[in-house]
């Protein structure tokens, strides 16, 4: 009777496990959970298939294959499951055993043949997976808990126990329903602690989130700078957490807008970051950095005055160019203001700052701009070595056709500054179809083809250069309309795209390329003329014919 009831309160309490597993993948959809599902479903009908060939006193032959077939599975799906939850993949060897097993029990038992060298190679096997998941677990990073440890302990033990199988079996040391009961009691202990793990994995991400979640209040998370959101925060305590003095700093990154225009995005806030990373490595622990927005910081520089706070403006701006050094330039444009009694209003302060950080910006700010665009041109060079002595030859040569046009000294500057710059879109081609010996695919000719809308936003972004923009862009339009990005014919096209147009196609047929061979000087001055009134503005060719004569 005292056997029966721990039969049906085993079945009970593993019919409440399973409930509850099932519970738990519903709401939550694992893989691991759904494999300890099956793998203790199969372990209780392995348990109950014992329990009535125990009460029956008969071995039926497929009673003894459900039996051997649910133990190997399940224990294999327990190893399986733990694996799967903490991310490590299954050896070949250990699904292969499981199979083998099945395989030759069956066939053994179906020949009514003797099975004792299975059963107690099964026995291993089992007890190899149990300890090889204690090992695993106890190994485990996570979850940092007790409960973890404790189920490796308990797959130790479990796999101890197992073994008694063959003792309880073969030698009939120790009755067989006791071993089971007691296998089956580890086994509950162990799912019960598997499931308790679960929830506390559940717990340490919820945790980690909600951690993640206050470092996003508190950093920007490009920069990893102070937020914005976190500053406003502190204005409240702003008198109680600094001293007074307080340097506010307003800064302002130049020339990102360029950097965006020409490399995109990505390369934009990589720059950024490391701009930010200069900048926290120059004022030290004591100072603090908020991205305030955009391209914009706030310095926090407590307890030192304006001499002071200057001295260090100087060593940002320093700190930034030794930072990279062979890269695009990088600086910054500063404004200060000073708070130094507690009746101030900080938002007065900020105001104060940007202000004058707008008015520095406007002088620092070109020098950037200049800076990089003159980085952009030698990092072309670099990529494509025709580069600068094709850009040296047009800008001779613009000049010959601007004087004999009568363009002021004014206007032949502008001109040699598109010969110089038409081509600085280029920046954003890669190397290998730029230099490409052979005819560009449809993709790579698109590609190309977008050189000279790079090379417009390029100039547009720069103050100094955006009224030679337009030129650049329309440096590939022809004369009769087939050209690109835009189709403009005839005098739509800016006349200084058109006399670089024709001295660019004049200066690549007599220079060698990868993808053509050079022609004399005589053809390609044909060729030119040959194309006037088509790619070429025909007063222009002229023009052009009788300098090249002269």
């Amino acid at each position: 009777m005292a056997q029966n009831s721990m039969i049906i309160a085993s079945c009970s309490v593993t019919i409440a496990l399973l409930i509850s597993y099932g519970y738990l993948y519903i709401s939550e959809r694992k893989s691991c959970i759904l494999t300890w599902i099956l793998s203790l479903s199969l372990l209780l009908i392995a348990y109950l298939s014992r329990i009535i060939m125990i009460e029956t006193g008969q071995e039926y032959s497929i009673l003894l294959i459900i039996n051997f077939t649910s133990t190997i599975v399940g224990y294999w799906l327990i190893f399986k499951g733990t694996n799967i939850f903490f991310g490590i993949k299954n050896h070949l060897f250990w699904n292969m055993g499981a199979g083998l097993l099945v395989l030759v029990f069956s066939i053994l038992t179906v020949l009514t043949l003797p099975a004792d060298g299975v059963l107690l190679a099964s026995v291993g096997y089992t007890a190899a997976l149990l300890v090889k998941s204690g090992i695993t677990c106890l190994n485990a990073p996570s979850p940092k808990s007790p409960i973890r440890i404790s189920l490796s302990y308990t797959f130790f033990l479990w796999a101890l126990v197992s073994l008694i199988y063959p003792l309880s079996h073969i030698l009939k040391i120790i009755p067989t329903s006791i071993s089971y009961l007691l296998i089956g009691l580890i086994g509950l202990i162990a799912f019960i602690t598997i499931q308790a793990m679960y929830f506390q994995s559940i717990r340490e991400e919820l945790e980690i989130k909600e951690a993640n979640i206050r470092k996003l209040v508190v950093y920007d998370k490009l920069t990893g700078a102070f937020s914005r959101a976190y500053f406003e925060q502190t204005l409240e305590d702003f008198y109680e957490i600094f001293t007074l003095p307080v340097v506010l700093g307003m800064g302002d990154f130049n020339g990102l807008k360029l950097i965006n225009d020409t490399f995109g995005h990505q390369k934009g806030d990589e720059l950024l970051a490391d701009g930010v990373k200069a900048v926290q490595a120059s004022i030290g622990d004591k100072n603090i950095i908020v991205r305030w927005g955009g391209d914009e910081f706030i310095l926090i520089m407590p307890g030192i005055n304006l001499n002071e706070a200057e001295r260090l403006i100087k060593k940002i701006k320093a700190g930034l160019k030794s930072f990279r050094p062979k890269t695009i330039p990088l600086d910054i444009s500063f404004g200060l203001s000073v708070v130094t009694t507690k009746d101030q209003v900080i938002a007065d302060i900020i105001k104060q700052a940007e202000d004058r950080m707008y008015s520095n910006k406007l002088n620092e700010s070109k020098k950037t701009r200049m800076a990089i665009i003159e980085f952009l041109e030698k990092l072309l060079w670099e990529k494509d070595y025709q580069t600068e002595e094709h850009v040296m030859r047009l800008n001779s040569l613009v000049g010959m056709i601007g004087r004999e046009i009568g363009l002021s000294a004014r206007e032949i500057v502008d001109l040699s500054q598109v010969a110089m710059l038409h081509d600085i879109g280029k920046i954003s081609v890669p190397v290998e179809i730029l230099n490409k010996p052979g005819n560009l695919t449809a993709e790579e000719w698109n590609i190309m083809k977008k050189h000279s809308e790079i090379g417009y936003r390029i100039t547009q972004s720069s103050g100094e250069l955006a009224h030679i923009s337009e030129a650049i862009l329309a440096h590939h339009e022809w004369w009769d309309g087939n050209g690109y990005p835009q189709g403009l014919r005839g005098e739509e096209i800016p006349l200084y795209s058109r006399i670089v147009s024709i001295v660019d196609s004049y200066d690549v047929m007599t220079h060698d390329r990868p993808y053509k061979q050079t022609m004399n000087r005589a053809d390609a001055l044909v060729e030119i003329n040959k194309w006037a009134g088509k790619q070429f503005d025909p007063y222009l060719v002229g023009v052009f014919s009788k300098v090249m004569q002269s």
